[in-house]
């Protein structure tokens, strides 16, 4: 057989989704395992919204749409960006695709050409950097760190930039690490970006996921770079619509009009039910959106409590998202050397799943998702909790 892509070879499966699989597979097998690995909430769909779909389909509203989205969902969109960004577009400057993560591919498609560079905070969404690979950039890393609460650095990114430096990713609220950049940072950011000429891909999923009265702000909204931002948004994490893979950025004619060509040659429209569910999520009362967002602060902070009285652990607490990243680099050993060394010991041995830390550019630290029940996540948490304090018991017998 002849050689297959050897750009595709290169990259890798999501880890997020590998340790997903790993975790079912022991659980097919009869195995009691609490996976805390995807990012997705338990929460049913809103009933406006599964309500708007059967509508849909009675109507037979089943055939393709527009490429860039229906009329009424790009307005709907508009205005959603408006009063709650301050963004303000025209219809030709949106784009709905099928889910954010596909929003961000096709916007790197764009505006990649071979050897440009990508610069994006670490550590970052795990598909990120595979994503840039296949648009035929290239990934560069601008690093954060526990000691500083994973806040982003201007000067950081300043230091990273090339000739050759075409865009910076940000994301806030950040998957893994659930930091806000303030609007002082991303001012910051900005100014950078307005200096070097820098596209920014601003991923918002989880702008609605906020705990302890944190403000997302849009980069987008800075006067200075407006014509350089692309807003990424969707309906996954704030309306638990994971399924229904809507996802839309708005951004520069230029740029919305190739990612549009891309899409038209890969998927062509988004499907035409979920962009009805999608009109009615952003064009209706959802007051399950709030009471979703306080669930999971209630289950941050439970987790966070388990956590923090763990000896030796590092664990910052975010602000926002689904997640906790927390360093266990004290708990490395002569059996445990790695974040996927102890993903796997955790998993296998504790039946506990987690995503190694690896993933998401620190090899230091491991995140969980807080998306399930809140049994499941204590359990889950607790599981951790008597894997590393049986790894702090063995370094202690091992040195008497």
């Amino acid at each position: 057989m002849r050689a297959l892509s050897q750009k595709v070879r290169e990259i890798r499966l999501s880890q997020t989704l590998a340790f997903t699989m790993k975790a079912r597979s022991l659980k097919e097998a009869g195995i009691d395992v609490v996976s805390l690995t995807a990012g997705e909430p338990d929460f049913a769909t809103p009933p406006v919204i599964k309500d708007a779909a059967v509508r849909a389909i009675a109507a037979d509203f089943t055939h393709y749409t527009p490429n860039q989205g229906t009329r009424e969902l790009l307005l709907a969109i508009i205005k959603k960006f408006e009063a709650e960004n301050g963004l303000y577009f025209s219809p030709e400057q949106i784009l709905v695709s099928s889910g954010a993560k596909h929003a961000v591919y096709n916007a790197l498609q764009a505006i990649c050409d071979p050897g440009d560079e990508v610069l994006l905070f670490s550590p970052h969404w795990v598909s990120y950097p595979d994503m840039i690979r296949l648009a035929d950039g290239v990934p560069v890393t601008v690093p954060t760190s526990m000691e500083e609460d994973f806040r982003p650095n201007a000067d950081r990114l300043r230091e990273a930039i090339t000739p050759r430096s075409k865009a910076v990713i940000l994301n806030s609220p950040s998957n893994p690490t659930g930091v806000v950049f303030t609007r002082e940072e991303l001012g910051a950011v900005a100014a950078v970006a307005r200096r070097h000429d820098l596209y920014i891909i601003s991923d918002e999923i989880y702008e609605k996921v906020l705990f302890d009265a944190c403000i997302h702000h849009s980069i987008g909204a800075d006067k200075r770079v407006q014509d350089q931002v692309i807003t990424v948004n969707g309906m996954s994490k704030a309306y638990a619509m994971t399924g229904w893979r809507i996802g839309y950025m708005g951004g520069p004619v230029a740029v919305i009009e190739e990612a549009a060509k891309v899409q038209s040659q890969v998927t062509s429209n988004a499907n035409s039910v979920a962009q009805m569910a999608a009109l009615a999520a952003l064009s209706s009362p959802v007051p399950e959106v709030e009471l979703m967002r306080r669930e999971f602060e209630h289950r941050r902070d439970a987790a966070m409590d388990i956590l923090s009285s763990i000896r030796e652990i590092e664990v910052v607490r975010p602000q926002g998202a689904m997640y906790l990243f927390f360093g266990v680099r004290n708990f490395y050993g002569a059996t445990v050397r790695s974040s996927m060394d102890m993903a796997l010991y955790l998993l296998e041995r504790h039946h506990v799943g987690v995503v190694p830390g690896s993933a998401f550019g620190d090899d230091g630290c491991l995140r969980i998702s807080f998306t399930c029940a809140m049994e499941d996540l204590t359990r889950g948490v607790e599981r951790i909790k008597r894997g590393l304090e049986e790894l702090l018991l063995e370094r202690t017998n091992a040195n008497v």
